[in-house]
């Protein structure tokens, strides 16, 4: 027990430092202002969601179903979530070699790695639970009891789910680890699961019109579903000693049972993934020859960041999954609009007909590209992935303005050729008019340029280069949830230019809106040549 103890303080020491700063003259306070802010957004957000279906299921006394539903979407985000981020906790950490050298049994080793798996997504998950467990509180006015039994909830609800999507990174993990191009095939097998499971999730929309309506069967269903929802809502209503060990026991012993089953495999697979790819000599008197081509500086440094981002799987599903997402939907319009929009207008009391949307689609369509462009942070956790290779960097006979700028040209070289790809599949679709074909393709460049400097810069503010794997870097850093969130609010405030130049001259508000972001480039841009490589500097590993 000794041993086991010592070695989670150590795993979550180093892997639990998200608002841990470089600065040693920042105050405490000063350090933990932004990401406060930020979680009390995103809950405020998330309540006030629970807030308009607590007005209309309250007075009948129905305010546990927003409960029930909220605890099926945190599992279902878990879900998501759990998949490509077991990647990296469990089989690509840093310190795999150190840990595997101490004399500790197998079982404890991935018991650690599974803990510390689980507190993330509780974390993660409390950001939603809590701002529904307050409102249903504000309503219902329950005893103390409540508070007991959703605490016991909010601790044990990451577990099944955590327990599935680690099973699906083991089956991506063990296919791909038989392969050289490991990296590429587990790649494509996690995103079509992402896929998939946004697909299910997006259907799902055409349930939400209905809920008031059906607010019963539709509990029925998700306690059926997922069975721990419903004892959690018995056990609020009327509480029960059996439903309590009951609901225990249903999510630690899969767990237990999972930890100790899954070790045998999971060094089988971590051995696998160690093996060097093999290496065919060829036996003979010649001598083999060796060409080399010169590039420049610049194109050098691409092709070294090009090269990491093919190489990190975890770095090409979270930063690249926008670019999926976009190829997904705009081929899924394009061969069947009808079908799509009837998904998702299904259950939903609109009155507007496809034919007036496929008149607004091309506007819709310039939205949905600016809005990808913003969620596609790429450059945000290509300076703390270098790691302790980045002093390497620094020596290199280059400006540090040239390296900066290789990566944002990475960036764009990704995202742009897709996103334009995509845009010319929309055109040929829909016909498109010259007009908003300028508009399309403006942004394509305009709005990926924008993320790129967006994400540099705050790598370089809050860079994080002692992470013990790479998962750390782009899930858990301080610059990956800033530009997230960045990218976030810029998309929604570009929405929002739509919606209201709708109504008076959506041309001119776009032209505007195009003009803003070409000079905050251009800005951005200044304040990299200056501020970034003065910050470039700084950064010492």
């Amino acid at each position: 027990m000794k041993k086991l103890l010592s070695l989670l303080k150590a795993t979550m020491s180093q892997d639990m430092n998200l608002f841990k700063f470089r600065s040693k003259n920042e105050s405490r306070a000063r350090k933990a202002v932004l990401p406060v802010v930020l979680v009390l957004i995103v809950m405020f957000s998330i309540g006030s969601y629970a807030m308009m279906f607590a007005e209309e299921l309250a007075p009948n006394h129905l305010t546990y179903i927003i409960l029930t539903m909220f605890i099926m979407l945190t599992s279902l985000l878990t879900l998501i979530e759990g998949v490509y981020k077991s990647q990296g906790i469990l089989f690509e950490a840093k310190d795999n070699d150190l840990l595997f050298s101490l004399p500790v049994s197998k079982p404890k080793i991935f018991f650690t790695r599974v803990f510390k798996l689980v507190t993330f997504q509780f974390l993660y998950n409390s950001l939603f639970m809590l701002p529904a467990m307050i409102v249903y509180a504000m309503y219902e006015k329950p005893s103390i009891g409540f508070y007991f039994i959703s605490l016991v909830m909010l601790l044990l609800l990451p577990i099944i789910p955590t327990i599935v999507a680690c099973i699906m990174g083991y089956m991506i993990k063990g296919i791909t680890s038989r392969f050289k191009a490991r990296n590429i095939i587990q790649v494509v097998l996690t995103s079509l699961i992402l896929l998939l499971v946004f697909y299910a999730s997006f259907n799902m929309q055409g349930m939400i019109a209905n809920i008031t309506q059906n607010a019963n069967s539709i509990n029925e269903v998700i306690t059926k579903i997922y069975y721990p929802a419903g004892l959690y809502i018995n056990l609020i209503q009327n509480f029960n000693v059996v439903d309590l060990v009951i609901l225990l026991v249903i999510n630690l012993v899969p767990l237990i049972l999972f930890v100790y089953i899954a070790s045998i495999f999971y060094f089988k697979i971590i051995s696998k993934l160690g093996e060097k790819g093999n290496y065919h000599k060829k036996v003979g008197t010649k001598k083999a020859e060796k060409t080399f081509s010169a590039k420049s500086p610049l194109s050098a440094l691409v092709g070294k960041e090009m090269k990491r981002f093919f190489s990190t799987p975890i770095f090409m599903i979270n930063a690249g999954f926008g670019i999926v997402l976009m190829v997904a939907v705009t081929i899924a319009i394009s061969l069947n609009f009808d079908g799509m929009i009837n998904s998702m207008m299904q259950g939903q009391e609109i009155e507007i007909s496809i034919t007036e949307i496929k008149e607004m689609i091309p506007k819709l369509y310039y939205g949905f590209v600016v809005f990808v462009s913003c969620m596609t942070s790429i450059t945000s956790s290509m300076v703390s992935l270098e790691g302790k290779s980045f002093n390497i960097t620094k020596s290199l006979p280059v400006s540090a303005e040239k390296i900066l700028l290789a990566k944002v040209l990475t960036s764009n070289i990704i995202s742009i050729p897709v996103i334009l790809v995509c845009d010319i599949i929309f055109f040929i679709a829909f016909k498109v008019a010259i007009v908003d074909v300028i508009f399309i393709i403006l942004a394509s460049i305009i709005m990926p340029t924008f993320t790129a400097l967006i994400g540099i810069l705050m790598n370089l503010k809050y860079p994080k280069m002692d992470a013990t794997s790479d998962t750390e870097v782009v899930k858990q850093s301080m610059s990956s949830m800033v530009s997230v969130f960045i990218g976030m609010f810029v998309g929604m405030l570009s929405i929002a230019v739509i919606l209201i130049g709708s109504s008076i001259n959506l041309n001119l508000f776009i032209v505007l809106e195009l003009l803003v972001f070409s000079i905050v480039v251009f800005v951005l841009w200044k304040v990299l040549k200056n501020y970034g490589v003065k910050r470039f500097k700084e950064i010492n590993v």
